[in-house]
């Protein structure tokens, strides 16, 4: 219709300026594996280290991570789809690493 604007032109935002999903998922799958590692206190091969290395995680830290894995899991099958390969398997290699972690320290605290 003439004189109306679409929803993306309200917010400013061009359809060409919004990335392909799967460059979305990667970068948020990335996040979140990161976040785990970091309320962790652990260095994940392909996370950036965090600054945070000394110590074990508390409670609060291991829920934290236990939130972070579980949305990334819920993400990464909801985009699997979409991901290029490569970029899948490195998001799950260090997903695994950081549960892997997990695991292990959940059991050093019961």
């Amino acid at each position: 219709m003439h004189g109306e604007k679409s929803e993306a032109e309200d917010v400013g935002v061009a359809l060409s300026d919004v990335p392909p999903m799967r460059d979305l998922a990667f970068s948020i799958l990335s996040l979140l594996v990161d976040a785990a590692a970091s309320h962790m206190r652990v260095e994940i091969a392909g996370v950036v280290p965090s600054t945070h290395t000394e110590g074990p995680a508390s409670g609060s830290s291991m829920r934290e991570a236990r939130a972070a894995i579980d949305a990334a899991n819920a993400m990464l099958s909801a985009v699997r789809e979409v991901m290029e390969m490569d970029a899948l398997r490195a998001i799950e290699s260090m997903l695994t690493q950081v549960q892997i972690e997990y695991v292990r320290q959940a059991g050093r605290s019961t």
